[in-house]
């Protein structure tokens, strides 16, 4: 038997979560409360508002009706694992046809006597935020894509003519026999050498088209480049095709970040990337043994640590960045292939 005192805190809980419902469901949010069945039993004005249906369309209606498992499925989630408090990015249909990228949160409601527990959902749209993140990586990429190809067109093509010249300066001295020409074919290998560098960094600002196999061979490049500066190796042992060259990009970005603030920040001796595939999942991961911690780590709401993260969210993937003292960084990216 219950003493009285058990009983009076259990109605206090009570009256406590009816007060909370109450202030969700007359929130401007998107709620939506399930019984446990998941068919829809509260419908507010904001989710008339957010998605078009109203409360008389959908009340006792499956939550797959405005939330379609398709939709869901496609953020990697579900509808069950939405009851298990995930809280996706998603994009759903409005009653209209327009889609609209939201954002879901869910708790389960307590049971009420006999009957089994229900679930309430918050849906935030999310359309603006995420267009304002779209629009900062287009805007980031543009430019690094135009300094990429500034220097390219312009600088390499500049120092390549010095070079020429100083060549043949070199080879008409050469034939004077002039003391001097040695000096100017140290020159020249010194300008070509320099003409190498700028490709190298235009390639990194202005990577080529991605095809299905081009995130393999643009991280070997990275690799290869980062090895001029700090010993870094490319490990991918079976071949990882990316049919959508956005997310090859995305996925080159990121590695790219983790890299230069490996060799610039973090003190490392080494860097290790890693590529692959595990079933419709793709797995790249970074690691380098710096001693010091990165801007990607100690900032993380930095525009650095930011930007990489969008790249992740653009990508529907995840990111984790985490530093130890004793054993480097370790960068570990998720995304579907």
């Amino acid at each position: 038997m219950l003493s009285a005192s058990t009983e009076t805190t259990k109605a206090d809980e009570a009256d406590q979560n009816d007060c909370l419902l109450s202030l969700l469901l007359n929130s401007s949010l998107a709620c939506i409360v399930t019984d446990d069945r998941k068919h829809i039993e509260k419908w507010n004005q904001g989710a008339e508002t957010l998605l078009g249906w109203k409360a008389e369309q959908v009340l006792g209606q499956p939550l797959s009706k405005v939330m379609p498992e398709s939709s869901i499925s496609k953020s990697g989630s579900s509808l069950r694992s939405l009851a298990d408090n995930a809280h996706p990015e998603v994009s759903l249909k409005k009653q209209d046809g327009e889609l609209v990228k939201v954002k879901i949160d869910s708790t389960p409601l307590p049971p009420n006597g006999s009957q089994q527990e229900g679930h309430i959902f918050l849906i935030q749209d999310i359309t603006e935020k995420k267009f304002l993140e779209e629009a900062l990586l287009e805007a980031s990429e543009r430019e690094q894509r135009r300094i990429g190809q500034e220097l390219h067109d312009h600088l390499c093509q500049h120092l390549l003519g010095a070079a020429f010249a100083t060549k043949a300066l070199a080879g008409a001295l050469d034939r004077d026999q002039s003391k001097h020409a040695p000096q100017l074919h140290d020159l020249a290998r010194l300008v070509n050498d320099a003409v190498s560098q700028v490709r190298d960094i235009s390639r990194g600002l202005h990577p080529v088209e991605l095809d299905a196999a081009g995130l393999m061979s643009s991280l070997q490049e990275l690799a290869n480049r980062a090895a001029h500066s700090t010993p870094c190796s490319f490990r991918c042992e079976k071949h990882v095709l990316v049919k959508n060259s956005n997310d090859a990009l995305n996925a080159y970005r990121i590695a790219q970040a983790v890299v230069t603030t490996a060799i610039q920040e973090t003190g490392a001796e080494h860097i290790e990337i890693v590529l692959a595939q595990t079933g419709p999942s793709i797995c790249l991961e970074i690691n380098d043994d710096g001693k010091k911690e990165g801007e990607l780590t100690s900032d993380p709401a930095g525009v650095a640590a930011k930007t990489i993260q969008y790249r992740a969210q653009a990508m529907n993937g995840s990111l984790t960045l985490n530093f130890h003292p004793e054993k480097g960084t370790h960068a570990i990216c998720h995304f579907p292939s």
